[in-house]
């Protein structure tokens, strides 16, 4: 049975440790949401925005992202491993080494920014 939350506002929620696997988010609106831990394992997100979203150790792995915006969001731990990354807006987003991209995807042409980086 697929969750179907096309649309949806749950702008500024905790949703913490959910399981979002497969899930049809077309479209949400999920800005400033806790999302740490999150597993959206094949889960449509497309369009959806995630501005300022908190990401860290979500599972995106073969997630469709394709026009999503992850500006400003925390990306740390998080795995985007076989994930459509087409037009994905990820200015000021964060990112670690244990981030997990899929293969040749480089995050920083599109003004991403890794946390060690900021190491001196």
């Amino acid at each position: 049975m697929e969750t179907r939350l096309i649309g949806v506002n749950l702008s500024g929620s905790n949703l913490q440790g959910a399981y979002l696997n497969g899930a049809n988010m077309l479209s949400a609106k999920l800005e400033k949401t806790i999302l740490v831990g999150v597993n959206f394992t094949g889960a449509n997100l497309c369009k959806a925005s995630l501005a300022k979203a908190d990401l860290r150790n979500a599972n995106l792995s073969n997630t469709n992202l394709y026009e999503a915006d992850l500006s400003g969001s925390n990306l740390r731990g998080a795995s985007l491993i076989g994930s459509n990354l087409a037009k994905v807006l990820l200015q000021g987003a964060i990112y670690d080494e244990l981030t997990k991209w899929p293969h040749g995807f480089n995050p920083d042409v599109l003004g991403a920014k890794s946390a060690g980086s900021d190491k001196g």
